[in-house]
């Protein structure tokens, strides 16, 4: 099986010795270690000499895969299999293929090589992608998931290098968001508002039992939500990191992405915490499609975020699913398949 391995050094759990690991565990696969975005695209540019591999592991979190994809298609490479290594902080998109721990990921696909399988006989499913400024993306909205991930950079940076450990992961993310996303919000005295534009196929959206029904004259240039918003968002991805499964719609029908808008207040969104994160539905101000392509307007500059990563402060963003298909490892069903 012709593997390739991108381990991205600057990821929360990744470095030289979890690389030597890989290399040891798929001796016959390319491993490459990357600190820049530089280096991937020197790796990229290389696959014209030595070929795409068949299958292709991202040792990172979302930004990292996002990176590789990017690359792969400016170089128009076709994409190949695919598989998430969760070394980065919030790994959502891992968390969609059931990943289990790094280690245990490169030994279970070792036994795959040495049980014989081929790349077509890895279990994978067919995963749409978001097109947002250029980027691929599983997800990308703006609101609180943006600023919360915002605030947990500087949280974590303007603390002492010996505490950054304690303050990484869900403690990291949840400690940001009760200390400085929710009281800067609680005491915020206009919040920012949201129009949301269908602009491709006709609008899609669910009843109170997650039935999927049509909205009614919702062709392109419909304004499906006009009002105040907490999150603004839109991907083909469930989770948004940390067990978050803000997007519970996202894999409800190929081809479409769960558009949604939040609307509550903070001081009832912090109340309803629970059900926001596992992805209840119905939940009262919740505003929910299956779109094509729509575009987000703001009253004012707002913070986004595209697969995890702040682009800045934008007036507007548009959402696309893109003609790419990427093929997922489905790490559960093939460790049953080795074991």
């Amino acid at each position: 099986m012709d593997i390739a391995l991108v381990v991205n050094l600057n990821s929360r759990r990744g470095s030289q010795r979890f690389a030597d690991f890989a290399q040891q565990a798929l001796p016959a696969s390319r491993v490459v270690a990357t600190r820049t975005l530089d280096d991937v695209t020197r790796f990229v540019d290389g696959l014209g000499r030595l070929g795409v591999p068949r299958v292709l592991l991202s040792g990172g979190g979302d930004g990292t895969a996002i990176g590789l994809l990017d690359a792969l298609r400016a170089g128009c490479h076709d994409f190949p299999t695919l598989g998430i290594v969760k070394l980065g902080t919030g790994n959502a998109w891992a968390a969609s293929t059931n990943a289990p721990s790094p280690r245990k990921a490169l030994q279970t696909i070792a036994r795959a090589v040495e049980q014989g399988h081929s790349h077509t006989a890895l279990p994978t499913s067919d995963f749409y992608l978001l097109e947002v400024e250029g980027r691929l993306t599983p997800f990308a909205g703006s609101g609180w998931d943006a600023e919360v991930l915002h605030d947990y950079k500087l949280q974590r940076a303007a603390l002492p290098e010996a505490l950054k450990p304690f303050a990484e992961g869900a403690p990291g993310y949840f400690a940001s968001l009760f200390t400085r996303t929710v009281p800067r919000n609680l005491f915020s005295r206009a919040r920012p508002r949201v129009r949301l534009i269908n602009l491709g196929a006709e609008a899609l959206t669910f009843d109170p039992h997650g039935r999927v029904v049509a909205v009614p004259n919702s062709g392109p240039g419909t304004v499906l939500y006009d009002g105040p918003y907490g999150v603004a968002g839109a991907g083909t991805s469930s989770e948004l990191g940390f067990g978050f499964k803000a997007l519970h719609f996202a894999r409800t029908m190929p081809g479409r992405m769960h558009a949604r808008v939040y609307a509550a207040g903070t001081a009832e969104a912090t109340r309803r915490l629970p059900q926001l994160w596992t992805g209840q539905h119905p939940l009262p101000h919740s505003h929910d499609f299956l779109l094509t392509h729509c575009r987000m307007e703001f009253d004012r500059e707002v913070p986004v975020e595209i697969g995890g990563d702040a682009i800045g402060l934008r007036k507007s963003v548009e959402y696309r699913v893109a003609p790419q298909v990427v093929r997922l490892v489905e790490w559960e069903r093939l460790g049953q398949q080795v074991n």
